[in-house]
Parts: C-alpha cells; structure tokens; sequence
C-alpha cells in the first residue's frame, strides 16, 4: 500500500518527534506529504471528582505551538526533502487528530507511544485509543 498523506501527531515530547522522524522516512520512500498536527489542551481545573474547564486565553499556548511545528516543519523539509504541512487545533488530543485525519483524508496517522506522564494519562486518556475508536485510517504507534 502507499500513503500518499500521512498525518503525524506531535505534543513536543521526544516520542512524537520520532514519530515524526519516522513519518518523515515514510512519506520520502513513498512520496507522500506530510501533515504535522499539534493539539493544545483547553485547560481545565480538578474541583473536588470533576474536571471543569477553566476560561483561560489559550492564544500564547496556541502560538507556541505554531511556533514550535514551523521549527519541525523547517527541519524536515530539509532534511528529508518533502512536502509538510502545519496545523495546530484546540480541544482534545484524541478527538482532533480524528477530526483532522478524516476531514484531511489521510491514508496514515504515526503517534508516538508516549507524551504524558502517568497522572496527564489518567485524566485525558489515551490519545491512541481513541484515534483507533474514531478513524478507520492505519495508525503506526511509534516506539
């Protein structure tokens, strides 16, 4: 099979940077482009059992995000030679990946293993699962 559009999820920890590195090397072999997706959290407070979202300006966390795929975005179209694309979305990880990956169309979605810690994990949840639940799009789990 060829992708020829493979979407990468990246939350600056050293598991999706080789993810991306990783979907880097598949995009060259097979032509394909890249799409580099970073998600910012909306904040949220832990009162008593619940998670309630918390009214933040989430416009600095946005632009550094930005800031930081632009840098990838730079880094891998140089050294591998291919077509990358940025997007950078608000909301939760898991759900949006989804959203991107089937509104972009793309054949593959590379995620690293790992980007939280354990109590991060437990609250959000896994973003793997739930891309897995929601897309009918091959997922490459980065190890």
């Amino acid at each position: 099979m060829v992708y020829k559009k493979i979407l990468v999820g990246i939350d600056g920890s050293e598991a999706s940077l080789k993810a991306a590195r990783r979907a880097a090397e598949i995009a060259k072999s097979m032509g394909s482009s890249l799409l580099l997706v970073s998600i910012v959290p909306p904040p949220t407070v832990l009162l008593g059992e619940l998670l309630v979202p918390e009214v933040v300006d989430t416009r600095p966390l946005k632009e550094a995000a930005e800031k930081a795929l632009s840098k990838l975005k730079e880094t891998i179209t140089s050294e591998y030679g291919i077509e990358a694309q940025t997007i950078v979305a608000i909301g939760d990880p898991g759900d949006q990946i989804a959203d991107i990956a089937i509104q972009e169309g793309v054949d593959l979605i590379v995620v690293g293993r790992r980007g939280l810690s354990r109590l991060e994990r437990l609250f959000i949840g896994s973003v793997t699962k739930k891309v897995l639940e929601r897309t009918h799009t091959d997922v490459l789990v980065v190890i």
